[in-house]
């Protein structure tokens, strides 16, 4: 439910229809010297923002990753600190 209230006059509808036509109605109507005044209730708090990124220095190394059939090695290039693969 939303809940839709107007300063001017203390009208207040909690409402699960649209927020503008239901205060449009209200609007029309008003009792309140000067017109309706539509109350908005405070926002929410920004979300915090992520920490800064910082980025790897990578300290690459050569690892041995699979011997085939024939016997010989494979290899790939890695970062020691963060794992990820260098091409």
């Amino acid at each position: 439910m939303i809940e839709v209230s107007c300063e001017a006059c203390g009208w207040i509808a909690l409402t699960n229809q649209p927020v503008n036509a239901v205060w449009r109605e209200h609007e029309d109507g008003c009792p309140a010297v000067g017109g309706a005044v539509r109350h908005l209730p405070d926002l929410p708090p920004l979300p915090r923002l992520l920490p800064r990124v910082t980025l790897c220095p990578h300290q690459l190394v050569r690892r041995q990753i699979a011997v085939t059939p024939t016997g010989v090695k494979k290899y790939a290039v890695m970062c020691q600190l963060c794992g990820r693969f260098v091409d």
